[in-house]
């Protein structure tokens, strides 16, 4: 499952919803033997950027979700094309969202972010293949962020 940073969990309980928190953000993907073990966390050393998503990979527009949830789905907006291209060849292994007042690289327990692992399978973004070559696009057609359920 993916994680919360402790920023957006606070958000959450006091501020506003998941949406609210997260629209106009980013995704960046990164390759990278070390996956940290919080979204609050810094990078590690060995973690490689390899796609920065923007709406129609134009570099600047910044990605929303649906004005609904569906079974406690928080989905990515349809009409946005989230994409990116390759900014380094190799295995994705982690990727996070995050908005920007925050760079989504530093140490911060008040940043609103998301971190999951990606892979073919049992990961919380899956892909048709990890490996990528420098400069390859990659869209995500879907993108969900679940709140869990209750006992």
């Amino acid at each position: 499952m993916a994680k919360f940073s402790t920023g957006l969990r606070d958000y959450l309980a006091v501020t506003g919803s998941l949406k609210d928190a997260l629209d106009a953000g980013k995704i960046n993907i990164y390759k990278g033997a070390t996956i940290p073990s919080s979204p609050d966390d810094a990078l590690p050393g060995d973690a490689t950027l390899m796609y920065t998503f923007t709406v129609d990979d134009d570099g600047t527009t910044l990605l929303d979700f649906a004005a609904s949830a569906t079974n406690g789905v928080l989905l990515k907006d349809a009409a946005q094309a989230w994409q990116g291209e390759a900014a380094a060849a190799g295995d994705m292994t982690f990727f996070r969202y995050y908005v920007p007042a925050d760079d989504g690289e530093t140490a911060s327990t008040t940043a609103r972010r998301v971190q999951g692992t990606v892979g073919t399978a049992f990961a919380d973004m899956i892909v048709a293949s990890v490996t990528k070559a420098l400069t390859d696009p990659l869209t995500l057609n879907n993108f969900g962020i679940a709140v869990p359920e209750g006992p």
